[in-house]
């Protein structure tokens, strides 16, 4: 991104040729990967060439997911529910944006209305058999291949980090409102936030400054002090390869300086009894109020259908049960933070997994155990309202592996990110171009 804007600034490059470019890019690479729901195929003409010269953003392509309101553009939600649905006006975060000159290429591919990490239809761009993860996979796709230059994603449960960390690009999970949620189909009021994905951590820093209005100052990366889990046990079970590459990132940051700590973290497999209830809930409560649910039941997908079908048994005393007991958890995991500024932790459990392991059914009343596991991995985080960057942090059999710098703020996060990756160059690694044939 930053090569680009230095060509626009001096006008080496015109916004119109950089988003006819992303455009024929679009065309060469998408119809494999699916990256995209819709592409908006009149930016190139409607972008002057001198276009967005007084924003940060001045003239860059980005995707924005399809869960995010954009001006005329449709927002389906990758439901059948909201077929011909389209944005009167912009969610605030995507005016924003636009308001920094950034150009909308058009609607990321999601998981049906956010719920799920596989991202249906929309392949891996290191091996389009394996999934990108979700349920941010079009905004993570869209960037790996350099069809746009940033993306917006949301998270409730690592749907910035799992699809940034299984395609090998940056993202952002910031803490709960720091960004408007307004004009975003909500998945879990209490759990989502909004943030950005794009290839390295450098480039996340002028997307967030634009979706929060605020310029970002970052700290002194040699003043923070780096966790890791206390005796290399990671809170959740892990790949060998992943738990090696993290033991790997703090042998990187050790070396260049960084003051390391042991510090100790409950289980993550703890949180998943109290998520499970209280992200279903929401997402009903919330397709209730829209009207959507029941009356349009017949054109959901079954894994939301299932969803609701649960949640509906959920009363207000389990509901509120889980919320303290999430409280709880919250207490035991900040504690981390009393002696360390920065906390390691992979972002996935392992490298992206194959697409037909998800095609058998799980049991009745249970979501697959790969996306229990992936959303474990990350799910915790959100649930302390903290942010983190995922990173890119090693391979394994030609899969990006993914790392996580978790924080109290953005601010700490992206510095955390971006030293380390001044220290390696895993993010410099591009994934293949996708056959056509």
């Amino acid at each position: 991104m930053r090569e680009a804007q230095r060509a626009l600034k001096n006008r080496k490059l015109s916004a119109r040729e950089l988003a006819e470019a992303c455009l024929e890019r679009v065309a060469a690479v998408d119809p494999v990967l699916h990256a995209f729901a819709f592409v908006d195929e009149s930016i190139a003409s409607s972008t002057a060439p001198s276009a967005g010269e007084d924003g940060p953003l001045s003239g860059i392509p980005i995707g924005i997911k399809d869960l995010v309101d954009v001006r005329g553009l449709p927002t389906s939600a990758g439901s059948r529910v909201l077929a011909g649905n389209k944005a009167p006006t912009d969610a605030p975060v995507a005016g924003r944006l636009r308001g920094a000159g950034a150009v909308v290429l058009g609607k990321t591919t999601t998981q049906e209305f956010a719920y799920g990490v596989v991202t249906p239809g929309t392949a891996n761009p290191w091996n389009i058999e394996h999934i990108p993860g979700g349920s941010s996979g079009g905004s993570a796709v869209a960037v790996a291949t350099g069809m746009c230059f940033g993306a917006v994603g949301t998270d409730t449960a690592g749907s910035i980090r799992i699809p940034a960390a299984l395609c090998g690009v940056s993202g952002l999970k910031p803490r709960p409102g720091t960004v408007p949620m307004d004009g975003i189909i909500p998945l879990s009021w209490t759990l989502d936030c909004c943030g950005p994905i794009a290839r390295t951590v450098d480039d996340l820093a002028p997307l967030w400054a634009a979706m929060t209005g605020a310029p970002v100052r970052l700290p002194d990366p040699g003043d923070l002090k780096v966790g890791l889990p206390e005796g290399s046990s990671l809170p959740f079970e892990v790949a060998s390869e992943v738990g090696a590459a993290v033991e790997e990132a703090a042998a990187v940051l050790a070396v260049a300086g960084f003051a390391m700590r042991r510090v100790t973290l409950p289980s993550f497999e703890l949180w998943d009894g109290p998520r499970m209830a209280i992200v279903p809930a929401e997402a009903l409560a919330a397709h209730r109020e829209a009207g959507w649910y029941p009356q349009r039941a017949e054109l959901y997908g079954t894994d939301l259908l299932d969803a609701f079908r649960r949640a509906e048994s959920t009363d207000a005393a389990s509901y509120v049960s889980a919320r303290r007991r999430l409280e709880v958890l919250r207490g035991q995991f900040m504690r981390a933070f009393d002696d360390a500024d920065v906390v390691l932790l992979p972002a996935s459990p392992f490298p992206a997994p194959r697409r037909d392991v998800f095609d058998e059914p799980p049991l009745p009343g249970e979501r697959p155990s790969l996306v229990r596991e992936l959303t474990r991995a990350n799910g915790a985080i959100n649930c302390c309202g903290l942010a983190a960057v995922a990173a890119p942090c090693g391979f394994s059999e030609g899969l990006p592996l993914g790392l996580q710098l978790v924080a109290r703020d953005e601010s700490t996060a992206l510095a955390a990110g971006l030293a380390y990756q001044t220290l390696t160059d895993w993010h410099m690694r591009r994934p293949p171009t996708p056959s056509t044939r």
